[in-house]
């Protein structure tokens, strides 16, 4: 083939024809080109790799934040040793089992909590190195898409150079990058690049070994994420519109695909059917339930009266609109958008109109474009496909919006953006680097600007992932009535992470510890208020959010309170050992003040009223200790719990079994430095100087250690 015919023959999608190749228009998928040198076919992905670690270079140095507690740094089984035993228990537990908080048993992505498993051995926990992965990963990702649509435009570099660059800039990423837990989208999404680039190249080649390769990526993003089942459309899909598969051969390689889902559908189920089913969904979690009148009912009249005609098709769509919305114009971004950040509408609401009209013109166009095999419908579909399972037009899910969601199908969008502008502003195909450009000047322009601007929100959103406070306080600010966000932010400042943090960034710059204290009281009656509004927004809290705010009131001295809330929380769940303990905890202040009370009577000589006193705070200790002991029955890992039992037995002048559950507490956590403080104190008042000195010089130890990982 000459090169005059080749220029001649090219994709449909993207290319304006001149009349003489009107009659001469081939699917990408039959147009034969030669091969490029391997510098050209290096040189491309090397720099969308570097690009892609450049613009998430800055997450390097972040923390853990929202949901790596529960799924990383707080997990017990994400922080066990590396073994076939805790591989098996992954493997066969929900994501969130081995946190305290693991109710939600609706969630199963084993590959994603073993690759946590592995890293936190590897790295000793540093928050760092798994910030690293994620990039990898997510760079690993753009070099994909990459060779998966250079192929697909016949070694010709602009497009797909542009689409993975675009791609790899874009600010909806953020969480997903940014996020260490969100490497299960990462995963997912590669594991998906990488079945269909090897069944791309199965076809082509015809080495059983590329169809061995795609089961196995797509086996892992199975296991990573759940979504990844719209793969199973998504996959026939491109083999239909960009290689010569047959319909049969198309069929079996669908048909393996289909196989490997059920295969991971199977384990699921015969996982978390073991496990209680999820509870409803709550208004907090996703506004749409709001649509249903007997959710509506907990709301304020004049809110009941605004969404009485509102409608769970017309909000999903209307948020699938605000989707596309962020995608082109993320001027601002969170980690929440939970009610009343958005609101359920009805049919007549002109953004459920607006973006009905725009989803369902643009997948008419997707089926017109069906039939001749266009690569931008194929974006379209990829959109609409891998979009549906969490959109909650066919099904309500736990959550109504979420930058995350959109990361797999804004590829779709960001092939249908690439194309649209190839359509109008590339004439023609020209040869090499400079020929490429000069074939469309405006289209590289207006990418470059764009991928730029893009890349500097990145970069600048980028920096409020650094720790739960900065994510917070900004995403709070620009959507002051998001009731998730507010509860978030109450969670954090009445948290013994954030006195911590206080501690080990004030103390360094002369502070005494009453100004930290008091810096930390003051956070303390925030979380309040934060809590508070949210209650305002919504009259209900999640389990924790009422824990947190007993806990904010019980630092603050508030123990009645403290006490009101410490019980909401316990009789929203009575098995979670965390409020058991709390709610002891009330009993046991209860019971220390009385017999400080008594201490007081005594020393003006009321003997009766002291008597009263003392035999009213031994009955609250000894009542705080029934809870202690079941929340230690609940997780014998937990120090806290094991100390509490020491106390108890401390304060009833018991100081042998005192220290043995001072001794156990330290065993389940070697860093904890409540233990050894009492250790120490209890030892000395036995009298052992030897061993309350070995007790004080390892606390000293535990404090150096913990300060180096807070300034991690």
């Amino acid at each position: 083939m000459s090169k005059s015919n080749k220029h001649q023959k090219q994709d449909a999608s993207f290319v304006k024809k001149t009349p003489n190749q009107a009659n001469r228009v081939e699917s990408a998928a039959v147009v034969e080109t030669e091969t490029p040198g391997r510098f050209n076919y290096l040189l491309y992905p090397f720099l969308l790799f570097i690009f892609s670690f450049f613009i998430y270079k800055n997450t390097f140095e972040h923390r853990f934040v929202l949901d790596d507690h529960g799924i990383i740094k707080n997990n017990k089984i994400t922080k066990a040793p590396m073994s076939w035993e805790n591989t098996k228990t992954i493997f066969s537990t929900p994501l969130r089992k081995g946190d305290f908080s693991d109710l939600e048993n609706s969630l199963y992505r084993p590959f994603t909590k073993l690759v946590f498993n592995w890293e936190w051995n590897q790295f000793n926990g540093d928050p760092h190195s798994f910030h690293k992965v994620n990039v990898f990963f997510f760079a690993l990702t753009v070099l994909f898409i990459f060779f998966i649509f250079y192929d697909v435009f016949k070694k010709k570099w602009l497009v797909p150079f542009f689409i993975a660059a675009l791609f790899a800039a874009h600010p909806i990423h953020t969480e997903v990058v940014a996020n260490v837990k969100s490497l299960d989208e990462i995963l997912s999404m590669l594991g998906i690049l990488i079945a269909i680039r090897c069944m791309q190249l199965y076809i082509s080649k015809e080495k059983i070994i590329y169809v061995i390769l795609a089961i196995a990526g797509y086996l892992i993003a199975s296991f990573s994420k759940e979504s990844t089942v719209v793969a199973v459309a998504i996959i026939p899909l491109f083999i239909y519109f960009f290689t010569k598969a047959s319909i049969q051969k198309n069929a079996i390689i669908s048909g393996v695909i289909f196989v490997c889902s059920l295969f991971f559908l199977f384990a699921r189920h015969q996982t978390l059917s073991g496990y209680p089913p999820a509870g409803k969904t709550s208004p907090l979690d996703n506004y749409i339930v709001l649509c249903n009148p007997a959710e509506q009912k907990f709301l304020p009249l004049d809110l009941q009266e605004k969404y009485k005609n509102s409608n769970q098709f017309a909000s999903a769509v209307n948020t699938l609109g605000e989707y596309v919305k962020k995608f082109v114009y993320p001027k601002t971004l969170s980690c929440d958008y939970s009610y009343s950040t958005l609101e359920p509408v009805g049919f007549n609401d002109p953004g459920f109109l607006a973006a009905f009209l725009f989803f369902g013109a643009l997948f008419g166009f997707a089926l017109w474009k069906l039939k001749s095999k266009q690569a931008i419908a194929f974006g379209i579909l990829w959109f609409f496909v891998s979009m549906s399972i969490t959109s909650n037009v066919f099904m309500l899910i736990g959550t109504s919006f979420g930058d995350r969601l959109l990361f797999v199908p804004s590829l779709g969008l960001t092939i249908v953006v690439v194309l649209a502008l190839a359509h109008f502003f590339k004439k023609e195909e020209g040869e090499g680097f400079f020929g490429e450009i000069k074939t469309a000047p405006v289209m590289v322009a207006i990418l470059l600007i764009s991928t730029a601007l893009y890349s500097f929100k990145t970069i600048d959103r980028n920096k409020d992932w650094e720790t739960d406070y900065q994510l917070f306080s900004t995403d709070v600010e620009n959507y002051p009535n998001s009731t998730h966000l507010l509860f978030y932010m109450g969670n954090h400042l009445s948290s013994t992470e954030r006195k911590e943090v206080l501690t080990y960034k004030m103390a360094p710059l002369g502070y005494t510890s009453q100004q930290i204290n008091d810096s930390s009281l003051k956070e303390n009656a925030r979380s309040i208020y934060y809590l508070s509004k949210a209650l305002s927004i919504y009259p209900a809290l999640p389990s924790d959010g009422y824990n947190q705010l007993g806990k904010a009131y019980f630092n603050l001295g508030n123990l009645d309170s403290a006490k009101v809330y410490y019980k909401k929380a316990y009789n929203e769940d009575s098995t979670n050992a965390i409020f058991i303990n709390n709610l002891g905890t009330g009993f046991y202040v209860s019971g220390q003040n009385f017999v400080k009370k008594g201490r007081e009577y005594q020393a003006v000589g009321k003997m009766d009223s002291a008597q009263y006193a003392y035999n009213l705070g031994l009955q609250n200790i000894l009542e705080s200790n029934k809870y202690f002991m079941k929340a230690y029955s609940k997780d014998t890992t937990e120090a806290d719990f094991a100390n509490n039992v020491g106390c108890v037995y401390g304060d009833t002048q018991r100081p042998d079994s005192a220290i043995y559950w001072f001794a156990k507490a330290n065993k389940a956590d070697s860093l904890d430095m409540t233990s050894l403080q009492y250790l120490d104190m209890t030892y000395r008042n036995k009298g052992d100087v030897q061993m309350a000195d070995y007790y004080k010089a390892k606390l000293e130890q535990v404090k150096y250690i913990r300060a180096q990982t807070m300034n991690q």
